[in-house]
C-alpha cells in the first residue's frame, strides 16, 4: 500500500516474499507460487463497490474516516474519502 501500490515491481515482490516465507515453513513442497485472478468477470457498479467497502467502513470509521461512492461509470469509481491520507491509500488498493 502507499508508495508502492502503483510500482509495477510490488506484486513480484509480494510474490518473492510470499515464497519465501512458504519455502520456510514446507521446504521443497513449494514448487511455485502464482497470482490466480477469480475467472468470473464482474461489472463494477457503485453497489459492488459499496458492498465491498462495506466490509471496511467499521475499520475506517474507527481511524476517523468516511467513504461515499459517488459515481462509478466506465470502469471508474469515484469516491468522497474524508479521514487519514494513510487509510484512503488503503482504500483505494482495495477498490482496484
Amino acid at each position: 500500500m502507499g508508495a508502492c501500490e502503483s510500482r509495477p515491481s510490488t506484486t513480484t515482490k509480494m510474490t518473492m516474499g510470499i515464497e519465501r516465507v512458504l519455502k520456510e515453513k514446507f521446504g521443497e513442497a513449494i514448487k511455485e507460487v502464482r497470482q490466480v485472478y477469480d475467472q468470473q468477470v464482474v461489472d463494477t457498479t457503485a453497489e459492488a463497490v459499496n458492498a465491498h467497502l462495506d466490509i471496511l467502513r467499521p475499520a475506517i470509521k474507527n481511524f476517523g474516516g468516511s467513504v461515499e461512492v459517488l459515481s462509478v461509470e466506465e470502469g471508474n469509481c469515484n469516491v468522497k474519502y474524508v479521514g487519514p491520507e494513510s487509510i484512503g491509500s488503503g482504500i483505494k488498493a482495495a477498490i482496484k
